[in-house]
C-alpha cells in the first residue's frame, strides 16, 4: 500500500446507477485499506436509497454544488470528517473545481478518474473504452495501490445488502424507464410481455416501479389506458424502501437503467434490453448471471462515436429486433 490513510473520501457527483456501480470501487478501497474510515458522497437526492441498506462504505453522505451557496456548507461537512484523501469517480465539472480547491488549502491528496481524458494522467488504460466499473478501479490500482495485481471488475459487482431480513418471493420487476426514449424498449411490447408472463406464470406478481415525476406519470398514464392492471401492478416506492422491494424479486427484465443496477447489487437476476450504448461498457457484469438482448453491428450507433447519443430515433431499429414473445422465451426458462 502507498500510505496508510484514515479517512478516504469517494466521490461520485453522478445519476443514481453510477452510484451503485460505484460501490465496486468502495469495495476495492475496502479491500486495500481495511481499517480506513470510507464515506461515499452523492448528490443528496440519491441519499435516502442507502438508508435501509449495507455498504462497504461507513457513511454516505449528501454532496450538493450545484450554486456557489452550496460550497460552504460542503467545505464545513468535509473538514468535520477530517479527511486525508479525496477520490473522485467519473470527476465532474463543479466537484473539480471545488475538490481542486479544498485539496489545495487542506494539503491533502485529491486524486480522480475521468474516461473522457485521453491521457495526460497516470491512470491505467486512461482514455480507453471499456466497462464503467474497470474505469473506476483502474483509477484506484493506479493512485492508491501497490500495483502488484490490477483489479476485475467481474470480482467486484455492487452489493447492497438489506438491513433488514428479505425472504425471496415470486416478483418480477419490470422496468420500463430510463434516461432517454431511445434507450426504452416500446410501451405496447412490456404489455404484451406481461401478459404472455401472466398467462404461463400466473404464481408470479409483476411488479413496475415508477416515480412521480411527470414523465413517469405519462408513462403510468399510457400502461393504464392499456390494460397493463390486468396483468402487472404499478408501484410509486420511496427512494429509502425501493431497495428493500427489488431485493425481494426473482427476476428483473427492463431497459438499462437505474432500476437494473439496484436489482444487480441487491442479488436479483436481471435480462437487460440494449438499445443505444454498448453493454461491455453499460453492463459491467457477467453476462451468465445478467444476459442481455442487445443487436451486434448497426452501423448507424456508431457513426458519430462508440455509441449512439440520439434522444429520439424514428427507426429504433436496434430495439425493434426484440419481440415480446421473443424476449419471453428466453427468460421463461428462469421462471419454470
Amino acid at each position: 500500500m502507498v500510505k496508510n490513510y484514515k479517512n478516504i473520501l469517494v466521490v461520485k457527483n453522478r445519476a443514481m446507477g453510477d452510484s451503485i456501480m460505484g460501490l465496486s470501487t468502495i469495495s476495492y478501497i475496502r479491500k486495500l485499506y481495511p481499517k480506513a474510515k470510507i464515506y461515499y458522497a452523492l448528490p443528496s437526492w440519491i441519499v435516502p436509497m442507502y438508508e435501509n441498506v449495507n455498504t462497504d462504505a461507513d457513511e454516505v453522505i449528501r454532496l450538493d454544488l450545484k450554486t456557489m451557496g452550496d460550497w460552504p456548507k460542503v467545505w464545513k461537512r468535509v473538514s468535520s470528517l477530517n479527511i486525508v484523501l479525496v477520490y473522485e469517480m467519473h470527476q465532474a465539472g463543479r466537484t473539480a473545481k471545488f475538490f481542486n480547491l479544498y485539496s489545495f488549502f487542506k494539503r491533502i491528496p485529491y486524486f480522480f478518474h475521468n474516461h473522457h481524458l485521453k491521457g495526460g494522467t497516470d491512470v491505467h488504460d486512461q482514455g480507453v473504452i471499456k466497462s464503467v466499473i474497470q474505469r473506476d478501479l483502474d483509477g484506484v490500482y493506479s493512485y492508491l495501490s501497490d500495483k502488484s495485481n490490477l483489479p476485475d471488475f467481474l470480482k467486484f459487482t455492487p452489493n447492497m445488502k438489506p438491513k433488514v431480513n428479505v425472504s425471496k418471493s415470486k416478483q418480477i420487476i419490470i422496468g420500463v424507464v430510463a434516461t432517454r426514449q431511445t434507450k426504452m424498449w416500446d410501451l405496447e411490447n412490456y404489455l404484451t410481455l406481461a401478459r404472455l408472463i401472466k398467462e404461463s406464470f400466473s404464481q408470479y406478481e409483476i411488479v413496475i416501479p415508477l416515480s412521480k415525476s411527470q414523465t413517469d406519470l405519462e408513462i403510468k398514464e399510457v400502461l393504464i389506458k392499456n390494460g397493463i392492471e390486468d396483468f402487472a401492478t404499478i408501484v410509486h416506492e420511496s427512494l429509502e424502501n425501493l431497495p428493500i422491494l427489488i431485493s425481494k424479486s426473482s427476476l428483473y427484465i427492463g431497459n438499462d437503467t437505474g432500476l437494473k443496477h439496484l436489482a444487480i447489487a441487491t442479488g436479483v437476476k436481471s435480462y437487460t434490453l440494449f438499445g443505444p450504448e454498448p453493454p461491455n461498457e453499460w453492463h459491467p457484469y457477467n453476462k451468465n448471471d445478467h444476459p442481455y438482448f442487445y443487436k451486434e453491428g448497426l452501423e448507424c450507433r456508431t457513426r458519430d462515436a462508440h455509441y449512439c447519443g440520439l434522444s429520439t430515433c424514428e427507426s429504433m431499429i436496434c430495439l425493434k429486433e426484440f419481440s415480446p414473445e421473443f424476449v419471453f422465451e428466453t427468460i421463461k426458462v428462469d421462471l419454470e
